[in-house]
């Protein structure tokens, strides 16, 4: 296979650790010491240092692949750890990419990795595209997808997508010279209320393990220029049956973006899906957020749990009661009693802003928000264990 992946030439010698680290690549026909120098003379910029993030970067880390871009404005946190493999327990409340910088020099000093603390978005997505040579995308919002494709095709660099949800996933090549998209297969956004949010939907922690390496794979077939790689092909995996299904994926000719007449020449970026990102963030900051600390202390409030039974079933707040988002309308002035007040809580916070949003017509000034969600009333129980311990 002829690679898409136009790299400069390296013929710096291998030194003797260099040449043990990769005694198994170097063995290998297809890669050898030619291959080998293309994988360091690469670089690669991975969107999102998440559930697929961190088994994508490991994989590339572990490769040699020379240099590595990592983008993601968020911190390491506890719910993290049962799947985004590059963080420890002790690594919890540093920057992501700050934690995955001193992992993968500490597994690979050869290589050079780039750090971005940031959200990528319409203001640095072309320049952070225009610095390497292929993308990984492992973002859990569909506006950071759309908006990676979009830069992806007008910047003429392919890139691997991949989404999970609870036991399966799918992956394929974007935007490689004459293939597909991804709005060849989906489009236009969907809707924010047939999105469950991101920490409703749940997975389970070998599924983007599994997609994030198979991410990092297809870009080293890429780089290498060895193999098929999922060109045109969407690959489906579903992990309660192991089934592994290749589906053709044809370029659209009516794409808005990659199409013979685009819609779409100019980089914008759509609004974010994610219930938190639902309404504009200036909206959100003058909605009627409590802390934890503030709604224990104050003895008017009917706690509400808006999340899934599943969710609830779980764990919840002591107390509280159980609507689901898809049932909240129930609650009217004529539900209630005439001096309850509403503290509204989901997992992180994201659902409860659909929530009021639903609700405040019927109830203005009767409701408020927990702010962090039932995430944030564990985090509090677990420092105040902690300091009684």
């Amino acid at each position: 296979m002829d690679t898409v992946i136009r790299l400069c030439p390296d013929t710096t010698a291998f030194s003797d650790e260099e040449q043990l680290r990769y005694a198994r690549h170097l063995s290998l026909p297809e890669i050898g010491r030619a291959g080998q120098h293309r994988l360091r003379c690469a670089s690669v910029l991975v969107i999102g240092a998440g559930g697929l993030g961190s088994p994508a970067l490991l994989c590339l880390a572990a490769a040699g692949v020379g240099r590595l871009g990592i983008i993601d404005p968020d911190y390491v946190e506890l719910s993290n750890l049962q799947r985004q493999v590059l963080y420890t327990t002790a690594g919890c409340g540093r920057p992501k990419v700050e934690e995955a910088h001193d992992h993968l020099l500490a597994l690979n000093p050869h290589l050079q990795i780039d750090i971005y603390p940031e959200a990528f978005t319409l203001a640095n997505a072309a320049q952070l595209i225009a610095r390497y040579d292929l993308i990984i995308e492992g973002s859990d919002r569909f506006a950071t997808k759309y908006l990676v494709n979009d830069a992806c095709v007008l910047a003429g660099k392919p890139y691997i997508g991949a989404s999970v949800r609870a036991f399966s996933g799918m992956l394929s090549i974007y935007a490689a010279p004459e293939g597909p998209c991804y709005r060849c297969l989906f489009p236009e956004m969907p809707a924010p209320e047939t999105i469950p949010s991101c920490a409703q939907a749940g997975v389970l922690g070998t599924v983007p393990g599994l997609l994030g390496t198979l991410q990092a794979h297809e870009a080293l077939k890429l780089i290498l220029g060895i193999g098929e790689p999922l060109i045109g092909t969407l690959l489906t995996v579903d992990g309660l049956t192991m089934r592994f299904q290749k589906l053709r994926l044809p370029r659209d000719l009516e794409c808005p973006v990659c199409g013979e007449a685009p819609t779409i020449r100019i980089l914008a970026e759509a609004p974010a899906l994610c219930p938190a990102a639902a309404h504009p963030a200036e909206d959100q900051a003058d909605l009627p957020w409590l802390s934890v600390e503030a709604g224990r202390e104050h003895s008017g409030l009917r706690w509400i749990d808006i999340r899934t039974l599943a969710e609830f079933a779980a764990g919840h707040i002591p107390g509280a009661a159980h609507i689901p988002l898809d049932q909240i309308e129930i609650l009217t002035t004529a539900s209630i009693g005439p001096h309850d007040h509403l503290l509204l809580y989901c997992q992180q916070g994201g659902r409860t802003v659909q929530a009021y949003h639903r609700l405040k017509g019927k109830l203005q000034g009767r409701l408020s928000l927990l702010h962090g969600g039932y995430e944030a009333w564990l985090n509090s129980r677990a420092a105040q264990n902690a300091v009684t311990r």
